[in-house]
């Protein structure tokens, strides 16, 4: 500050009768208050550069957090609404299985009903073919007992028809014998009306006989048929029976899958029921986090359109800089040190080829900036003209500087470009804004073992001669 006042002071009191070793100073001052300024020009639109690149990247964070928090939104939603619709669904399966228990329990019920029924018909058949049995015993000895009453009937038919005869003869007798056996012809005639008697009656149990066995013999072929259909029957009923007892072990294990598939679902619906209040939570969370992230992204909108401003106002202020620097330079006067004739061809050779030994030293882009110290303050102390010395990596970021480089980044110093692109550069004598002393700048482009490139560069004074 105390520099620029002075500068200011300056051109606002200029003094015709100041001495020009006072100008020439107050020149060199301008020199380097230029030279600091573009410096810290340099310094803030670097650094402006890195904000606009790390506030471009934090846009894209967050525009991409944003992206990814609102697909993570969509999903929880749809995750949540399809857990909703399987609770929905399981609790119908569970109601749906509930019913079918009630049903199947009805079910089994009504077939253990039906069950008893075929038992209670399948002893009324069993009862029924016994009775048919005895019945067909009790015919078949009837039809036994009606043998001796036909041998009964066939004697008596015998008895009768020789009654009859007997008759018939005591009435010839009868009649031969005139008044005095009239009542042997009254014997007789009264035997032949009991012989008629007999044989009316024999004729009258004939047909009655005949269709009692007729009668038994036709109830035998009916008792033979209806014992068959009986039995028929029942051997249904007992194959009925079987089956229904298969089919009611089939309703016992339907009941135990129903059963187990009713309690399942309600396991789901719990499980699903736990899920859902998960989800809802976590999608609150994710409402909060999404409107966060809109927050933020709008927050780096704005903050990136803040540092594209500041970036347009540091590449303002370094066109400035520049055109200012342009000014002051071409407003000094270096004739002095232009013909300097202590810088030969051959001094530039021998510090070429000095600089060149250095930058082949090994691993000197790896080495760490305690290392780098330790090297390049050697390298001072055994070389009186040497006044700074420093080293940078292709991207022109300082890896170590002795002393301390002014600058972050050289893209934009001749000395970088000129190395880069030739392999090796030298400048014309300048006066040094540090040590107020004629001076040039020397660099050289270096590779190492593993195709790490850099750029090793030094000021040296033009009024020190090397031996």
């Amino acid at each position: 500050m105390g520099l620029l006042l002075k500068i200011v002071n300056a051109y606002k009191n200029p003094s015709a009768n100041e001495p020009t070793t006072d100008n020439q100073l107050l020149t060199d001052d301008i020199v380097v208050a230029t030279d600091r300024l573009e410096s810290i020009v340099e310094r803030i639109y670097n650094e402006s550069g890195r904000i606009e690149r790390a506030s471009g990247n934090v846009l894209t964070m967050s525009e991409s957090i944003l992206r990814n928090q609102t697909e993570a939104l969509d999903g929880v939603e749809t995750l949540t609404h399809f857990l909703q619709t399987v609770q929905h669904r399981a609790e119908d399966t569970s109601a749906q299985a509930k019913t079918m228990r009630e049903t199947n329990a009805s079910l089994k019920e009504d077939l253990l009903y039906t069950t008893n029924a075929l038992n209670h018909t399948s002893e009324t058949f069993a009862s029924l073919i016994e009775n048919t049995q005895r019945a067909t015993q009790s015919i078949h000895f009837l039809l036994e007992q009606m043998k001796p009453i036909t041998e009964l009937q066939n004697m008596l038919q015998t008895m009768v028809e020789q009654t009859a005869t007997l008759a018939m003869n005591a009435s010839i007798e009868a009649s031969y014998a005139g008044a005095s056996c009239r009542t042997f012809a009254t014997v007789a005639d009264r035997i032949k009306e009991l012989a008629d008697q007999g044989k009316r009656n024999l004729l009258d149990i004939a047909p009655l006989l005949h269709s009692i066995q007729d009668a038994s013999q036709e109830a035998l072929t009916v008792l033979d048929k209806n014992q068959s259909l009986i039995a028929a029957n029942k051997q249904e009923l007992e194959d009925s029976y079987r089956f229904l007892g298969q089919v009611q072990g089939r309703f016992d294990v339907l009941e135990q899958i129903i059963s187990e598939n009713e309690q399942s679902c309600l396991k789901q619906v719990e499980t699903v029921q736990n899920m859902t209040g998960q989800l809802t939570h976590l999608l609150n969370k994710s409402k909060e986090s999404t409107q966060l992230a809109t927050d933020v992204q709008s927050i780096s909108a704005s903050q990136n359109s803040i540092v594209r401003q500041l970036l347009e106002a540091s590449k303002h202020l370094t066109d400035i800089s520049d055109a200012f620097s342009v000014v002051v330079k071409q407003h000094s006067d270096p004739a002095e040190i232009i013909d300097n004739p202590q810088f030969t061809i051959d001094t530039f050779a021998q510090w070429k080829g000095k600089m060149e030994a250095w930058a082949s030293q090994e691993d000197l882009l790896r080495s760490t900036p305690d290392t780098l110290q330790d090297i390049f303050q050697a390298w001072m102390d055994e070389t009186a003209a040497l006044e700074a010395v420093w080293l940078n990596n292709a991207d022109g970021d300082f890896l170590h500087s002795l002393p301390p480089a002014g600058i972050l980044n050289a893209k934009r110093r001749q000395w970088f470009t000129g190395a880069l692109q030739d392999g090796f550069y030298i400048s014309a004598p300048y006066i040094s804004a540090i040590t107020k002393r004629p001076c040039v700048t020397i660099s050289t482009y270096l590779v190492d073992k593993d195709g790490n490139s850099g750029v090793l560069g030094a000021d040296i004074h033009c009024n020190v001669i090397e031996e």
